[in-house]
């Protein structure tokens, strides 16, 4: 499910991502499509968001994995 295109803020550069699967209380994961590309954000023990299996080549920074989900968990909290 795509919605609506989605903007971060990040080392003053915006970002538009969209929402592919949201997180909910049963799955700690979040699906985003950003620049083409699809991404998958896991929660760790920690409580920490980080990158599913990162491509060598295509894997986001930690600050822009951490500005997306703050922003994603504040419009869907689990």
């Amino acid at each position: 499910m795509i919605g609506f295109p989605l903007r971060v803020n990040y080392n003053q550069q915006d970002y538009i991502y969209y929402i592919i699967s949201a997180p909910s209380k049963k799955s700690l994961s979040i699906e985003i499509l950003l620049d083409g590309k699809s991404y998958t954000f896991i929660l760790n023990e920690g409580k920490l968001w980080m990158e599913k299996a990162p491509e060598e080549n295509c894997s986001l920074e930690p600050g822009l994995i951490l500005a997306i989900s703050r922003a994603v968990t504040l419009r869907y909290p689990i």
